[in-house]
């Protein structure tokens, strides 16, 4: 068994304060024996949370070094390729897959693409009657956090500060999807431990290779992050909003 897998599965979802702060948007997702999408997927942590869900799933992603490590941890972990298999697509391209899905998860993606509108139009074509659409997506209404550059153009980097629920409701309606849940997530202190994990890679871990990072972030976060616990104390900006939205029948 390989050590990095098995330090990377006692890890996981990893040392990203945002994704571990999203996880909690996973007891929103749809249980038992349905098929996911999962847009934009990344490193795979929602997807393996749907397949944690009993989900079959379908993980996408335009990068596929990404996708290369989410196939080598789905088969260390001894999950069937046919519960979770990733392909190389982008959001655009997901009607060659000619196929519709019980529920579609697009976390941390929109604000990279310039036609959202058209990215959600696709998503919504993919999601059958009655199924759910989750979102996750930076808010609108926050203070940037350091490093954060947004972009004119499709480069890596957000296209746009983010989205407010006014928003998704502008954009969802006209699909025929009706929000039904919505939350924020990464208060006062989760967005300060993050500019301080952002500002230790600019000024110290810039140029070590990427597993001291990783055990850097470890230490890190293994003595700071309980001071995220107490975001509901301060009122404000959180970093995240979340939402889901049901397809009418």
């Amino acid at each position: 068994m390989s050590l990095r897998l098995l330090l990377k599965q006692l890890a996981f979802p990893g040392f990203d304060v945002g994704t571990r702060k999203r996880m909690r948007f996973v007891r929103y997702f749809m249980r038992g024996d349905i098929e996911t999408l999962d847009a934009g997927c990344g490193n795979g942590a929602f997807s393996f949370a749907a397949v944690r869900c009993g989900n079959h799933v379908v993980g996408i992603d335009s990068d596929a070094k990404k996708l290369a490590r989410c196939v080598e941890f789905r088969d260390h972990c001894g999950i069937p390729p046919e519960r979770c298999s990733f392909s190389v697509i982008a959001i655009s391209a997901i009607p060659t897959l000619k196929k519709q899905y019980d529920q579609v998860i697009c976390f941390e993606t929109l604000e990279h693409i310039m036609d959202d509108a058209g990215a959600l139009r696709t998503l919504a074509d993919t999601l059958r009657p009655g199924g759910l659409l989750h979102i996750s997506t930076p808010q609108k209404e926050r203070t940037p956090y350091y490093g954060e550059v947004i972009s004119t153009i499709e480069d890596g980097n957000h296209v746009r500060l983010g989205y407010t629920l006014a928003d998704f409701e502008r954009l969802l309606v006209p699909l025929g999807l009706r929000v039904v849940r919505h939350e924020t997530a990464v208060g006062y202190f989760g967005q300060w431990l993050i500019n301080l994990l952002n500002r230790a890679d600019h000024f110290f871990l810039n140029t070590v290779s990427p597993l001291i990072r990783d055990i850097a972030h470890g230490g890190i976060l293994l003595f700071l992050y309980p001071l995220s616990l107490l975001d509901p104390l301060i009122t404000g900006n959180d970093l995240i909003i979340f939402v889901s939205a049901r397809k009418d029948v």
